[in-house]
């Protein structure tokens, strides 16, 4: 592997990421609607619009660590993403088209399988990442992934939009046909190293379940520190975004649309700094980098407790997306430091299992300290746990130097 980045490599990788992110997008917009024709219980609904997040933390860790250890002529990334992205962009593109139906079966149906095919490929692609980029510049990266990826979610909002008022499928069957494409794009421009082809002995198997017991015995908690840190950043910033209109109609009588609208503002920030953030990260570590967002958001989401103007709210709402930008964007970089080339894809569903975790249990646990407390209360935990975050990258050791050398290799003897 080179020691420079080749960002025409990674610019072609975010295209991937760009077709994901497209997917989730209308997926997230549309698919309630879909699902309102039949039902009008927002528990149902709420329901089938979390089973992503509980096939992530089932199937992403498993098939994560089983692209480490699949061994083929196209690598061992591409033959998940040559398979499920085709097979994930044609059911999407069927979903639509199952509200014709008398009964809600069918769509449900349809979209579990949907779902289980995304889960299929989403770890390999996102290893492919480290896989082909140096250490020390996979914060950059990153950035230029998320920058994409935000990019594609802006063109679904936008035009995808568009394309729904002429026919709800016209969006989902774009996407789809997108999803055919690139993986073949994929295939003949990305190239795995050579890893991806060597045989390695059985007692080399990497497994989700010896990462993670690894993790949690080790000596060196650092890998868990991170992994602890990404929960509760994931879950302090995720409470905000699920319950911030309901705070500002409630506490302080703003209409949904307006605080919705200032959620954007927060969101284009994120998504500007994307790219600073992993450059920033190249220059004094993810660490550091990761250290100073969580710090600076966690006691900005405090002082939220205490202001009673929306109108600050909404000045400050950008400084939020763009110290988020500098925990988020280098954690997943910050994970895959600790281990080698042989665990990439392990570790990948570490950090897939401990955020798609929070982002289950963030909705019923803040829904229920709100119940409790009262609306202030939401700002005081999301900070906490946000501060949480920064101590646990506090207690962190530096990102490891090596290259050659894994931090994890003895994890592969155990």
């Amino acid at each position: 592997m080179s020691d420079k980045l080749n960002y025409p490599r990674v610019l072609v990788l975010s295209l991937g990421f760009m077709v994901v992110s497209m997917v989730w997008a209308a997926y997230n917009s549309y698919m309630p609607i879909f699902l309102g024709y039949y039902t009008n219980s927002n528990t149902l609904i709420g329901f089938v619009m979390v089973w992503d997040n509980i096939a992530n933390i089932l199937l992403l860790p498993l098939i994560g660590a089983m692209s480490d250890n699949t061994r083929t002529r196209f690598g061992r990334r591409m033959p998940y993403i040559m398979i499920g992205m085709p097979i994930a962009g044609l059911l999407y593109a069927l979903l639509p088209l199952q509200i014709h139906w008398d009964t809600v079966i069918p769509l449900l149906v349809l979209d579990l399988i949907f779902n289980i095919f995304m889960a299929t490929y989403r770890s390999p692609v996102v290893a492919l990442m480290p896989d082909i980029v140096p250490s020390q510049h996979r914060s950059k990266a990153n950035g230029i992934i998320n920058l994409m990826g935000g990019f594609g979610s802006l063109i679904m909002f936008f035009i995808g939009s568009q394309m729904y008022r002429m026919n709800q499928a016209y969006p989902f069957f774009f996407v789809g046909i997108l999803s055919l494409i690139m993986p073949i794009i994929l295939l003949f421009t990305v190239k795995e190293p050579e890893i991806a082809r060597r045989k390695e002995p059985a007692e080399h198997k990497q497994s989700i379940f010896k990462a993670l017991r690894f993790v949690l015995t080790d000596k060196d908690k650092s890998p868990l520190f991170v992994l602890l840190s990404i929960f509760m950043m994931i879950a302090g910033f995720g409470a905000v975004e699920t319950f911030f209109t309901r705070y500002a109609l409630n506490v302080m009588n703003v209409s949904e649309d307006v605080s919705s609208f200032s959620m954007g503002f927060y969101a284009i920030s994120f998504l500007i700094f994307a790219l600073p953030a992993g450059f920033i990260a190249t220059k004094i570590g993810k660490r550091r980098t990761m250290m100073m967002g969580s710090l600076l958001l966690g006691l900005m989401l405090l002082a939220f407790a205490t202001i009673r103007s929306f109108t600050i709210i909404q000045i400050l709402m950008p400084v939020a997306g763009i110290l988020n930008a500098a925990f988020s964007i280098n954690s997943y970089p910050f994970v895959v430091s600790f281990t080698s080339s042989k665990g990439i894809g392990t570790y990948t569903g570490l950090y897939y299992f401990f955020s798609s975790l929070a982002s289950i249990i963030t909705p019923v646990l803040f829904g229920l300290i709100v119940d409790m407390t009262g609306y202030p209360s939401l700002f005081i935990a999301s900070g906490i746990c946000i501060l949480l975050a920064f101590t646990f990258i506090a207690l962190a050791k530096e990102e490891r130097k090596e290259t050659a050398v894994d931090a994890t290799a003895k994890a592969a003897e155990l």
